[in-house]
């Protein structure tokens, strides 16, 4: 057995020296006040830590309730916008589903309307005999003699000018163009 590291020799010798020291009648009233000095010490520790039981308890149960609140709260919120974003996209969603509908017919009108024009164009046209031959003349070719070849000459005359541009169209010279354009930008 030992008791704060003490063997039971170094017990029986620490008891013969309080002996010799403090003599037989007040041993036993040493070993009294002993015994009252360490149970006022259990009693003691034993409060302390009941008191921090307790308040480690009492903490825990705070931390436990602000988690369940805030657990609670974020559920709802979290509930909440979930609802909304529902809500919000299944109106979404029969906006869109409405609006492609609505296009949808649209393109159909104008698919049927096109289809029934393009009927009529081709019924009229088999119904029409082609009026020009295949292999029509140009204006200058079907015209007699001299007045072909002047038409022919005169066509190929305005093909060859150069373009003038804007200042021989409101009456200047070519010459004072360039200046014009300058005071125009």
């Amino acid at each position: 057995m030992n008791f704060l590291n003490m063997g039971p020799g170094e017990m029986i010798m620490i008891l013969v020296l309080a002996l010799l020291i403090f003599g037989p009648k007040r041993l036993p009233e040493l070993a009294r006040d002993l015994g009252k000095t360490i149970r006022s010490f259990q009693e003691a520790s034993q409060q302390v830590t009941g008191e921090l039981t307790r308040e480690m308890n009492e903490a825990t149960k705070a931390l436990d309730e602000t988690k369940e609140s805030l657990t609670g709260a974020l559920t709802e919120v979290v509930n909440t916008t979930t609802a909304e974003l529902t809500e919000a996209g299944s109106a979404a969603s029969g906006e869109l589903n409405q609006a492609v509908r609505e296009v949808n017919a649209e393109l159909q009108k104008a698919a049927n309307s096109v289809n029934s024009a393009s009927a009529a164009a081709t019924a009229r046209t088999e119904k029409v005999p082609s009026l020009m031959p295949a292999s029509a003349p140009s204006e200058a070719e079907a015209l007699p003699g001299e007045a072909s070849s002047e038409l022919l000459s005169a066509d190929a005359e305005l093909t060859d000018q150069p373009e003038t541009g804007q200042a021989e169209t409101a009456g200047e010279s070519p010459a004072t163009a360039p200046e014009d354009a300058a005071y125009m930008i």
